[in-house]
């Protein structure tokens, strides 16, 4: 396994959701904002392994975010299941067009919430999209218990990627 830094350098770009036919193949799901720019983004790795994994161009027809991919090390559907649920990685240099303002959600993870009185009341421990917008899961310092917040603007009005913060203006 290779030794690199997921938070530093490697942004999750997807995941495998199904495996695909009897010889090997998975389905992904891409998280890009443009479904289609994951293959832009190459080489795409297993987050566990840090295998590259190869889109099977001709198979890419289906859902608009749901591509087809090939694991080398994977020959058939029982070695393939194994990767279901696994998140995939690319280099967060491969993305040109990022602008030092913004942030990838994964670099919210670990972030501590503040409240306005510059209280510290949890850490980022999640963020999630069910179909109904961004979710921040936090684990709360008092109890060690998690809370789901919508992400917006209005609920966390400043975000300091460099300090790992966060300002909550929900009480919670």
């Amino acid at each position: 396994m290779k030794n690199y830094n997921i938070k530093d350098k490697w942004v999750i770009v997807g995941e495998i959701i199904k495996t695909h036919g009897t010889r090997g193949l998975v389905k992904i799901i891409s998280y890009c904002e443009n479904p289609h720019s994951i293959f832009d983004y190459q080489p795409v790795v297993l987050k566990s392994t840090w295998e590259k994994i190869d889109f099977d161009l001709n198979e890419n027809k289906n859902k608009k975010n749901h591509f087809t991919a090939r694991i080398k090390s994977s020959k058939n559907i029982e070695t393939s299941k194994i990767f279901i649920g696994e998140k995939l990685l690319a280099n967060r240099n491969r993305f040109d067009n990022f602008k030092k303002n913004n942030f990838f959600y994964s670099d919210l993870e670990e972030c501590n919430v503040i409240d306005l009185n510059k209280k510290a009341i949890g850490r980022i421990s999640g963020v999630f999209n069910f179909g109904a917008g961004d979710i921040l899961e936090i684990t709360k310092f008092e109890d060690n218990s998690t809370v789901l917040i919508n992400f917006n603007q209005t609920n966390f009005p400043k975000i300091s990627i460099d300090k790992k913060e966060i300002i909550s203006k929900i009480s919670i």
